[in-house]
């Protein structure tokens, strides 16, 4: 029941920040220029820009934060929202880069707010599946197994049929 709950509301945060990422990239631009820019440079990906990459991730940010949320490949969801949201706290809030001491203050809050996001996004993606999706899991698994008997049943009868068809001549 609480990773019902969990989830959605971990989830919340990156959907938010996503489409807000999305919609206004020119925010971020300025901040994620200086990592971006030379990578999109040696990859030969001119006509990409940095305001495309940083659309990208709040276009991914809010995908994976959907799976999260509705508990679809969650673990997967949550490893990869915790390498965007690991990306974000170094590209965005760089706090040892900056002299003013309140600044530095600022920028360190929001450094660990995106660090504990990543924290939470690992426990996530360690935590079991509910017990619906044991059962759903469980379910499925004797349908393999009665399939998978029904036809090595049907080999041996067409096996046996063969058998006595040849006999016969």
């Amino acid at each position: 029941m609480l990773r019902a709950l969990a989830r959605p509301l971990l989830a919340s945060w990156f959907v938010y920040g996503g489409v807000q990422t999305a919609l206004e990239p020119e925010r971020q631009v300025d901040r994620a220029a200086p990592y971006v820019d030379p990578v999109l440079k040696e990859a030969g990906l001119d006509s990409v820009t940095t305001a495309d990459v940083v659309k990208a991730h709040g276009i991914a940010s809010v995908a994976l934060a959907s799976m999260l949320a509705l508990s679809r490949s969650p673990r997967a969801a949550a490893l990869g929202l915790a390498g965007l949201a690991t990306a974000t706290a170094v590209v965005a809030h760089p706090f040892w880069k900056e002299e003013d001491e309140a600044k530095r203050e600022a920028e360190l809050d929001l450094f660990l707010k995106n660090v504990s996001l990543v924290g939470g996004v690992l426990v996530a993606a360690t935590a079991g599946h509910s017990e619906r999706h044991k059962a759903r899991k469980a379910k499925h698994k004797e349908k393999a197994k009665a399939r998978a008997l029904a036809e090595k049943e049907k080999a041996l009868e067409a096996k046996a049929a063969k058998a006595k068809a040849k006999k016969r001549t």
